[in-house]
């Protein structure tokens, strides 16, 4: 199945590459008939001769594959900033993200921080306030 190159796709240029577009209305005019089609052009202008075939290979090229998630990096360095890299030693501050930080970036908004600390808070409270439900028919 020929594939359908992105530059010959677009309908302002009669499905056309800029080479051959322009090929067309600079020497023959804009009214005239298209050119003969680069090779570039050529698997698009005959894959659009049936408009209903273009559907399913514009569905088959277009999911990509996501990449697995990084893992994020390890701080080795404990005695410095992760954000400024500046000298911490003792008064460094450790974020619930894993990451040392010193006196002006301790704060999760000043660090861009990743944890999340709103799901933490709703588990807590979900820890500490059970549900209570009463039996629903007396016993005898």
């Amino acid at each position: 199945m020929p594939r359908l190159s992105l530059r010959c796709s677009n309908p302002l240029t009669a499905n056309m590459c800029s080479k051959c577009y322009k090929d067309a209305h600079v020497q023959k005019g804009p009214s005239a008939e298209p050119p003969a089609v680069c090779e570039e052009c050529a698997p698009a202008a005959s894959f659009e001769a049936s408009p209903v075939a273009a559907a399913p290979a514009m569905a088959v090229t277009a999911p990509a594959a996501a990449p697995a998630p990084a893992e994020p990096p390890v701080q080795t360095n404990t005695s410095r900033c992760w954000s400024c890299n500046k000298k911490i030693g003792l008064t460094g501050f450790k974020c619930r993200c894993g990451y040392f930080y010193c006196n002006s970036h301790r704060y999760a908004d000043q660090h861009t921080c990743p944890f999340d600390y709103k799901k933490m808070g709703s588990e807590e409270v979900a820890k500490a306030n059970p549900l209570v439900q009463a039996a629903k028919i007396t016993k005898i």
